[in-house]
């Protein structure tokens, strides 16, 4: 049976409608006949009412034989039949092109406001619209926010923010319910922060959506996360280290204990590069047991046990982290680090013979080592656990299509502290835009990484509590190399670009 279906009942009968199709089940069973039946809405030729109104038909194409479901009152036959007539509707709007593929921006526009526009709007298929482009522009986030007047729809494409269109706000609150209603929110709970969850098995992939919705003035904002595990990176070759420096990073994790924190601002590619580097651990020895405690579970690994943190529940990082090293794992990754009890635990993880992985926010590689301490560990727990910091960013890969080669000015670079000399042989290059990458110039992002080794001389800076600019100035001398660095060579490679690097990284400090 469908899980999610309306169920009408009749004479000996049930008929159960859901979005997916329709299924009936017989309550009493006759020689030759099945016990259950299910189609899909691409079968249905038409559905009728019978006229006094107690008679519902389902009419297929041939050579199925129609359903004649009887002993209903009339209101439960109509309802029936609207609700098919608009599942069959709904399918029928997703065979367009714009279903199947990514819309260019004006049709996609004038699409959204068609639907909009309609008599009575038609919700569903905006939503499943909406989720659709969103998937097919390979966006992380799909945005709906009100304004007052309209609700506008943007998706997050390559770190950037990119509108799609606009519907009037009536359409937008209902189009915002509709797409609770199916990640199982609550959508008549009022003003609410609420989370939900759904899995769309469509569009020629398996997407993994997270919403959340958020009460504002203007009322209610959704935001829909979109997990697509076909784009999933795990090769560590693929995200983008340098080769010194993934030289480096594969020794770390090669080690049979310690701590190796990523660090960087959300949506910077840590969890990412976390989820490579346990790849390459299984694949090396799959016999190892790894475990994860996660919130929440971005990705299945196989051949790694992963818990997903479950707060109402009482399952936060600390507790799940407690009973996670009660199974005997030999590597562990957990998915933040926010509070002195979750660093405790984890810290004393890598000091008894686990090698660990997890995320800390902080400013830099030295910052992490700060915030550690600012959480209340003692400092020699710090500097006997934590073995790598690997602070991390994500810039925008010029599109290979359209990309131009330039020649950089020299004054562009004077303030970097890069002579003529030092860009010999560099392919700078500029952006163009074309189809293919919408007109951006880029397509795709790249990891940009600086590598801190926590050295003997930064472990007695730590455990006599200097200053952080000191743990600066020692980290600079022990890593591969800063963010800043990293990301020239990707400009001379003709990778990236000077304007992307600034609005990702900021101005270098002189």
């Amino acid at each position: 049976m469908i899980g999610n279906a309306e169920v009408m009942h009749g004479q000996g009968c049930e008929l159960h409608i859901a979005p997916e199709g329709l299924a009936i089940k017989f309550l009493a069973t006759l020689p030759g006949r099945p016990a259950l039946e299910a189609v899909g809405y691409e079968e249905v030729a038409a559905v009728d009412v019978a006229p006094n109104g107690r008679q519902l038909q389902v009419i297929f194409y041939a050579p199925r034989e129609t359903w004649v479901i009887k002993g209903t009152n009339r209101p439960e036959a109509l309802w029936a039949r609207d609700s098919m007539l608009r599942h069959m509707s709904r399918v029928k709007a997703r065979r367009t092109p714009l279903f199947e593929a990514k819309a260019e921006p004006d049709d996609l526009r004038e699409k959204i406001t068609e639907l909009s526009a309609a008599d009575p709007p038609q919700v569903a298929v905006l939503a499943d619209l909406l989720l659709a482009q969103a998937i097919h522009h390979g966006a992380t986030d799909l945005h709906l926010q009100p304004t007052g007047n309209s609700t506008v729809v943007r998706v997050r494409v390559d770190g950037q923010l990119i509108t799609l269109g606009e519907m009037p706000a009536g359409t937008g609150e209902r189009v915002t319910a509709c797409l609770q209603v199916m990640a199982r929110m609550r959508s008549f709970a009022g003003p609410v922060a609420q989370t939900g969850r759904m899995r769309v098995d469509d569009y020629g992939r398996h997407v993994d959506v997270r919403l959340t919705a958020l009460p504002t003035t203007d009322g209610v904002r959704l935001t829909a996360r979109l997990f697509d595990p076909s784009r999933a990176l795990l090769d560590l070759e693929a995200l983008g280290f340098a080769p010194d420096a993934l030289a480096a990073y594969r020794e770390a994790i090669s080690q049979p204990r310690g701590c190796i924190i990523m660090t960087g601002p959300s949506g910077s590619g840590k969890t990412s590069t976390m989820y490579a580097s346990l790849a390459e651990l299984v694949a090396t020895d799959p016999s190892r047991s790894i475990s994860t405690v996660e919130e929440p579970v971005e990705l299945n690994l196989p051949g790694v046990d992963q818990t997903e943190v479950n707060r109402p529940s009482g399952m936060d990082f600390a507790a799940a982290l407690r009973s996670v090293l009660r199974q005997d794992p030999r590597v562990i990754m957990v998915g933040e680090i926010r509070d002195m009890e979750t660093a405790e635990i984890a810290m004393q993880a890598a000091l008894t013979g686990h090698l660990l992985f997890t995320t800390v926010h902080a400013p830099s590689g030295a910052g992490v080592l700060t915030r550690l301490l600012d959480l209340g560990l003692e400092p020699y727990v710090v500097a006997s656990s934590v073995t790598m910091v690997v602070a991390q960013r994500l810039v925008r890969t010029l599109c290979p299509d359209c990309r131009q080669a330039c020649e950089l000015a020299a004054d562009e670079l004077e303030w970097l502290g890069i002579t003529p000399m030092d860009r010999e042989g560099w392919e700078a290059c500029l952006p163009t835009g074309c189809s293919k990458c919408g007109g951006s110039g880029y397509r795709g992002r790249s990891a940009i990484f600086e590598l801190v080794p926590v050295t003997d001389r930064m472990r007695e800076a730590i455990m006599q509590r200097r200053p952080m600019q000191e743990l600066e100035r020692l980290s600079a001398e022990a890593s591969t190399g800063d963010l800043w660095r990293a990301g020239l060579a990707k400009v001379a490679a003709g990778v990236t670009t000077l304007d992307e690097l600034r609005s990702v990284l900021g101005t270098p400090a002189r």
